[in-house]
C-alpha cells in the first residue's frame, strides 16, 4: 500500500522520493556493483561520483527522477527517464534507466520506481519510452513486461563482456 506523504511515497520500508545530484555518489555505488559482478551494464568503467553527477545533471528537474530510499537514509534504486536521441525529431520518445542495490529484486521496489516514471511521463506528454535490458535479463524483462512494455528487438551480440557476447534487447512502452 502506497500513503502520500508531502509528495513521498511509503513502500515496505522505502520511501520514493524525487531524485537529485547529491543521490550521485549512492547510485554510483550501485551502478558499479552491476560494472564489475554482472552482465546487466555493457560497460567495464567503475563510475564516480562526479561521472553520476554529470550524467544526473541535465536530467535533474527536466525528466522524471526518483529514488527509492531505506528507512535508514540508504539509496536502495533509481529510476529516470532521459533523452533518447538528441535529434528534437525524438523529443517525445525517451529511455528509461533503473537500478535497484543488488540483492533488492522482487520486492516490488523496481515496479514502484519505472511506475512512477511512467506515470509522470504520460502526464508530460511523452509519446514513447524504451529501455534497453540485457538480452537474457529475465528479472529486468519481467519487470518491464509487467508494466506494459513489449520486447521489439534485439541488437544481437552488441557487447563483449566476461568472455562473452551479449544482445542487447530493445523494450519500448507506447504512452
Amino acid at each position: 500500500m502506497i500513503f502520500l506523504q508531502s509528495s513521498k511515497h511509503i513502500l515496505q520500508n522505502m520511501i520514493i522520493r524525487a531524485g537529485n545530484i547529491a543521490d550521485a555518489a549512492s547510485m554510483a555505488d550501485i551502478f558499479n556493483y552491476y560494472i564489475a559482478n554482472s552482465t546487466a551494464i555493457f560497460s567495464n568503467r567503475i563510475r564516480t561520483a562526479d561521472d553520476m553527477e554529470a550524467l544526473i545533471g541535465p536530467v535533474t528537474g527536466r525528466f522524471p527522477f526518483y529514488v527509492a530510499v531505506n528507512d535508514e537514509g540508504r539509496v536502495d534504486g533509481y529510476c529516470f527517464a532521459h533523452l533518447f536521441m538528441p535529434d528534437p525529431v525524438y523529443s517525445r520518445t525517451l529511455e528509461v534507466t533503473i537500478y535497484l542495490r543488488h540483492g533488492l529484486t522482487g520486492q516490488g521496489i523496481g515496479r514502484r520506481l519505472l511506475g512512477q516514471v511512467i506515470d509522470d511521463c504520460r502526464t508530460q506528454g511523452v509519446h514513447i519510452l524504451v529501455s534497453f535490458i540485457t538480452d537474457g535479463n529475465e528479472a529486468c524483462e519481467r519487470l518491464h513486461t509487467s508494466l506494459g512494455f513489449s520486447k521489439v528487438g534485439v541488437i544481437r551480440e552488441a557487447g563483449y563482456k566476461f568472455g562473452e557476447f551479449l544482445g542487447d534487447a530493445i523494450y519500448q512502452l507506447m504512452l
